[in-house]
């Protein structure tokens, strides 16, 4: 979570930049964190729904809606943070250039988020109803289009690692001084 002092900092008192703010580094270090968070996330939003699925016919259906409210309010948290960070190095930083990959992944998260959701659905429909070859369809179009958002957040995650290559050659030689 954000430090009270500075929201797009590190809790763990990482040093700050001459502005009082974290260091655009220290913010790719926290945006980093926060990806791999929503990334566990998405393993638990698929454990809820496999063991919900998994108690066919009888879904526990509170269970489940219980599980993806705890998720979802991670998700928002993180996605919160993650747009400070955002605004923070484009407005305080004037990391233009990293801003808008952080972006670019933030939108392509959102709509992976609401297509795996998408594809839960269609996965409980089909165990609902096997026969449907519509839903079977469905779900092969849903899974098409998860991989291929999960290679376009991988491609953008790529190009912020070569596009913020300065910051960590910076600390490279800042740390080579002391």
């Amino acid at each position: 979570m954000a430090s009270a002092n500075c929201p797009a900092g590190d809790p763990n008192g990482s040093p700050k930049h001459s502005n009082g703010h974290a260091s655009p580094l220290d913010m790719l270090r926290r945006f980093h964190k926060l990806q791999a968070e929503r990334v566990a996330g998405y393993d638990l939003f698929e454990e809820a729904f496999n063991n919900f699925i998994g108690g066919a016919p009888e879904y526990d259906f509170s269970g489940y809606k219980q599980r993806v409210a705890e998720i979802t309010i991670s998700f928002k948290r993180i996605s919160e943070e993650i747009i400070h960070i955002k605004n923070s190095l484009k407005d305080t930083h004037n990391k233009e250039e990293i801003s808008a990959l952080i972006d670019k992944v933030q939108e392509l998260e959102e709509t992976k988020l609401k297509s795996t959701a998408d594809y839960q659905i269609a996965r409980k429909n089909a165990a609902d109803e096997p026969e449907d070859e519509g839903t079977r369809q469905e779900i092969t179009n849903l899974r098409q289009k998860l991989e291929e958002l999960a290679q376009e957040i991988t491609d953008a995650m790529e190009d912020l690692k070569y596009e913020s290559e300065d910051l960590y050659a910076q600390e490279i030689d800042e740390d080579s001084l002391r």
